[in-house]
């Protein structure tokens, strides 16, 4: 008799849900600014030494809080072996997705249809054998602002600072964002938190990534937006080692029904969230392509 299929779709969905329903984001970096041999907070393949991308990034973050791993580093069975090293017996392993695509001719048109791929992988606190450094936490220098603000400006940001301002916002019809003065926030990464989801939600204009701006406070459309900024400036965030906070708490009854109503919903808020988040480090010329889309993944 054969096996069911795996919904992926919605044994991932389930997840992010059930994280969510628990009071726990599943984007968010599971460390306080800690390094972990050399790398920040956004978990990548220790054979290939790339960073994963899009809903690979909350899956991994999600099972490392649930599981209590101080590694952001993740490997599959047969490239521990290929390091010399393996998998602890009776370790459980984590499904990551990745997406390829087929190439089919219909009505005389050429058209590239995607398809969801799956491995499966484990953290590198289940492998024995393999070299590797302890998570590190680290305070936040000078030169690493210096750094952020470089990010910001060669982005070239129209930020406008309110003096009397209290509320973060980006306006997608003159393409700007307006702040609070930086002395209003508790501490320098809140105001970096709050500044990453307001430029996450900048990326979405027309002239940059195209995303459409609609819907209300309260409906599943306005959610969505809300949902990639969010995940967004949590990438971001990880990737540059900063730690701080952003209260949307408001959202999160918005974020459960978009995601009980579509099972793809987490998948395409991620792949936006991690294209935002590629945008902005690739014109600094930060961002490190990968050679293939497993690599990708």
């Amino acid at each position: 008799m054969n096996k069911p299929k795996r919904d992926l779709y919605q044994e991932i969905t389930d997840k992010i849900i059930v994280s969510l329903e628990q009071g726990v984001r599943p984007w968010k970096c599971p460390w306080d600014q800690a390094r972990y041999g050399g790398f920040e907070g956004i978990p990548y393949n220790v054979k290939t030494g790339y960073s994963y991308r899009g809903i690979n990034i909350p899956i991994l973050w999600a099972t490392q809080q649930e599981k209590g791993y101080q590694a952001n580093a993740w490997l599959s069975y047969k490239q521990a072996e290929q390091l010399g090293g393996n998998v602890k017996r009776g370790e459980k392993s984590t499904t990551v997705v990745y997406w390829n695509f087929l190439d089919k001719e219909e009505d005389g048109k050429h058209k590239r249809i995607p398809f969801m791929k799956w491995y499966n992988v484990f953290n590198l606190d289940q492998c024995e054998g393999i070299e590797s450094k302890p998570a590190i936490k680290r305070e936040q220098t000078w030169d690493d602002l210096q750094h952020i603000e470089g990010i910001i400006q060669v982005n070239k940001v129209d930020l406008r600072f309110e003096a009397a301002g209290v509320r973060a916002c980006y306006s997608p019809t003159f393409d700007f964002i307006s702040m609070p003065k930086k002395e209003r926030f508790k501490t320098q990464g809140d105001y970096y938190c709050t500044l990453f989801h307001e430029m996450t939600h900048w990326t979405g204009h027309h002239s940059r990534l195209e995303r459409e701006f609609k819907g209300r406070f309260g409906d599943e459309a306005y959610a969505f937006e809300e949902l990639i900024a969010e995940m967004g400036s949590a990438f971001l965030f990880a990737d540059l080692g900063l730690e701080g906070n952003v209260q949307h708490d408001s959202y999160i009854a918005s974020w459960l029904r978009v995601l009980k109503n579509d099972k793809k919903a987490i998948f395409k808020a991620a792949t936006e969230a991690s294209k935002a988040h590629q945008f902005i480090l690739k014109v600094s010329g930060e961002l490190e392509e990968p050679e293939s889309m497993e690599e990708a993944a």
